[in-house]
């Protein structure tokens, strides 16, 4: 028996999208805005291109493979955030700054040549010094989930009380907060049916306002919490992140140890975000190191899960066509980035998008 995902995440087959006003489109240049341009309860499109660079399908048998190649190494937007933890304790920025100039550089790129599947930062303090990676796709999946807890999960105890869709739970430290953030507990509902919440930590949230804060969100990590009379692991973390193995190729000089962001840890900030603000603490929000998105960008991730299939070869199908996969949904949100502007796009602006718990993602299938 396969897992189903909940009604409100579910989304079009390939065949209910071959039924819709289908056209084709051959060429890289001008794809952003003909998808934009899709009107989402009639029109779909096939891509006849190459989405994924050529170098991951070099031995790979298939297209999802070589997919998964460029979802794990794919380019990467490096971070011009400070290199050391004494320029990020001197730095006036805000990670909101920093993404915005280094999201710049789409925009003077072409169109075919944007190939960044996300974004990532390095902490300048502590003894890890993993590299984070924010895949571009996992954030506004992480806004649908948030969404979703809010409109579907949350409810009204009594007239004081309000129980949150998903449930953040801080232990404060006021001391160690300061210079490191915070350590909270999340409970995130998941996607799939009749499957439990996940439960996990996001430490390193910066809480108090300090100078400190930027040196403190650059180590943003989530870890998994076990259970205290078996120690072991409760429900924390995705299938795909506890079986991410990451191997590097012969050709590459990176490590191997990469912290992934997946959409229940987007999530759980942007709960985070919400909790502070009813309390007027803004600095989680100033520090909020995911680049939330747009109403703009809702609307255009809901046409590549809904509205857009690809000519894949490698598959036995008489179409040959399939959905989108992970890695070339975030090649198309960077694209759209360099196309509409980080400020359009990428950046959420709550007297033009509204609230977020508001955005609205349920589509008729």
């Amino acid at each position: 028996m396969t897992s189903q995902k909940k009604s409100y995440f579910q989304e079009r087959t390939p065949a209910q999208i071959r039924h819709l006003n289908l056209s084709r489109a051959y060429r890289h240049r001008g794809l952003v805005q003909r998808i934009h341009d899709l009107d989402p309860n009639e029109d779909a499109v096939e891509i006849r291109v190459q989405l994924i660079p050529g170098r991951f399908y070099r031995n790979s048998e298939t297209g999802a493979e070589a997919s998964r190649k460029c979802y794990k190494h794919g380019d990467l937007i490096l971070s011009s955030q400070p290199k050391t933890q004494g320029e990020a304790y001197d730095s006036p920025e805000i990670p909101l700054q920093i993404r915005a100039r280094d999201f710049a550089q789409l925009e003077s790129m072409r169109e075919e040549d944007i190939r960044f599947v996300g974004y990532s930062w390095r902490p300048v303090q502590g003894a890890d010094r993993t590299r984070s990676v924010v895949p571009f796709r996992e954030i506004p999946e992480g806004a649908r989930i948030y969404a979703y807890a809010e409109q579907m999960t949350s409810h009204t105890v009594s007239e004081e009380v309000s129980k949150p869709g998903i449930k953040i739970q801080s232990y404060p430290d006021a001391q160690r907060a300061v210079y490191e953030g915070g350590t909270l507990v999340a409970e995130v509902p998941s996607r799939t049916k009749r499957m439990p919440r996940y439960r996990f930590r996001l430490m390193h949230v910066p809480m108090i306002r300090s100078d400190y804060n930027l040196a403190s969100v650059l180590s943003l990590t989530t870890s998994e919490l076990k259970e205290e009379t078996t120690d072991e692991p409760v429900r924390g973390r995705t299938l795909f992140d506890v079986y991410n193995i990451r191997y590097t190729w012969a050709t590459i000089s990176e490590g191997s140890k990469i912290r992934f962001f997946q959409p229940h840890d987007i999530a759980a900030y942007m709960a985070v975000i919400r909790d502070e603000r009813q309390k007027h603490n803004h600095t989680p929000l100033e520090m909020n190191p995911f680049a939330l998105p747009s109403q703009l960008q809702r609307e255009f991730y809901l046409k590549l899960c809904n509205n857009v299939l690809i000519y894949d070869p490698t598959l036995e199908s008489r179409a040959k066509t399939r959905k989108l996969h992970l890695a070339e949904k975030s090649i198309l949100l960077a694209r759209a980035i360099g196309v509409f502007g980080h400020d359009e796009f990428s950046f959420w602006d709550p007297e033009r998008d509204g609230s977020m718990k508001n955005y609205e993602w349920r589509v008729s299938v």
